[in-house]
């Protein structure tokens, strides 16, 4: 169907400063955006506060953050010259214009995401030593920085939309080959820590937490799954200036969440310390840890040694029969108890392999 064939939708007037869809953009990125802005604060709180450090995963996030601003920027100055309009409102000056801006629009939203992976992959790397684990996070992320190098670079060079309508094909393969290594890059990202998050001792609270993560992170690849027809559409639909919007909305949408939930994975610390009361990692390792310390601090107070400074220390008493707490203490046939008292250390090995995901504070997986 040509394009002076389109039908404009009841109420859109072709001198309407913004229609609905535009609109709806703007108002899709400024609720997401918000509730990123929100926690990447929430990280730096965190890491000026608590971890004392700014690490690589926040760098890359802030990079990321920035690169997301100026990608909804660029979608601003192309709704002033027809994206999300109809191809019948605009005229030739428009098209020339939405053309040269397509340019940075394009390698920023190429860009955006593969930088957030990349700030999660960094997180990821950390919670298994394991040899084989690390090679897959080490290969996943080389993979990610080549296709989004390779899709850029392409994007700038042959497929660059100044060149004329005759590149847009060109750039039409470029979104439909990164919108499928996006898909797949995103499901590697999101199954790489599952079997290691859930082959430890966790309570039931925990691993609902984590699945709620993993759930938020799932968000991220059902809108690139959405995008997945609009950008198959843009091969063939004459009015692509409108179909464009479309797929800009689940753009934004999947930038923005991408960067929430890079931000969400280390925020633990921060919750533990300031809202204690949600509980939202408590594990079978604390619970054993609060009631260790009861324990101690009874002993001392019973006997005036303090236990922090004593590696082991057995204690004879005498006891009558049934007074035995049977947490604390092994009765042997003579009634004689044994009491074990021990130093709680923190425990570095693959039960804790998680601490990484607190930034170095707060109460321990």
């Amino acid at each position: 169907m040509a394009s002076s064939e389109l039908q404009l939708p009841p109420g859109l007037a072709p001198d309407l400063e913004y229609n609905q869809l535009q609109v709806g953009t703007t108002i899709a990125f400024a609720v997401t955006y918000f509730f990123c802005t929100l926690f990447l604060l929430l990280r730096y709180l965190q890491a000026f506060k608590l971890v004392k450090e700014i690490e690589l995963d926040l760098v890359f996030l802030t990079m990321s953050y920035a690169a997301g601003l100026v990608y909804f920027v660029t979608i601003l100055k192309l709704m002033t010259h027809g994206w999300g309009r109809h191809v019948v409102e605009i005229n030739q000056t428009d098209m020339f214009n939405l053309n040269k801006i397509l340019l940075p629009n394009t390698i920023t939203y190429l860009t955006t995401p593969g930088i957030t992976k990349l700030a999660m992959l960094f997180i990821l790397f950390k919670i298994n030593p394991a040899i084989l684990y690390r090679i897959l996070v080490v290969v996943i992320g080389l993979c990610i920085l080549g296709y989004t190098v390779t899709l850029s670079a392409i994007t700038g060079g042959p497929c660059n939309p100044n060149l004329g309508l005759e590149s847009l094909t060109c750039l039409q393969n470029v979104a439909l080959s990164h919108a499928v290594l996006n898909i797949a890059s995103d499901l590697a990202v999101i199954a790489l820590p599952i079997p290691t998050i859930f082959s430890l001792n966790f309570s039931l609270r925990t691993k609902l937490t984590v699945c709620l993560m993993l759930a938020l992170g799932s968000m991220v690849v059902v809108c690139s799954i959405a995008r997945l027809p609009y950008v198959i559409a843009l091969q063939d639909d004459p009015d692509f200036t409108y179909t464009q919007a479309i797929l800009g909305i689940w753009s934004v949408v999947e930038v923005n969440l991408g960067i929430f939930c890079g931000c969400a994975m280390r925020l633990k610390p921060l919750f533990v310390k300031y809202l204690p009361g949600l509980k939202l990692f408590s594990s079978k390792q604390q619970q054993t840890k609060t009631i260790a310390g009861t324990w101690t601090s009874s002993t001392k107070e019973l006997h005036g040694t303090d236990p922090r400074k004593v590696q082991h220390t057995y204690q004879l008493h005498s006891v009558q029969k049934g007074s035995v707490d049977p947490i604390m203490s092994e009765e042997d046939e003579g009634g004689i108890r044994v009491q074990h008292e021990y130093d709680i250390h923190s425990d570095r090995g693959r039960s804790s392999r998680l601490d990484e995901l607190d930034g170095g504070g707060g109460t321990k997986w």
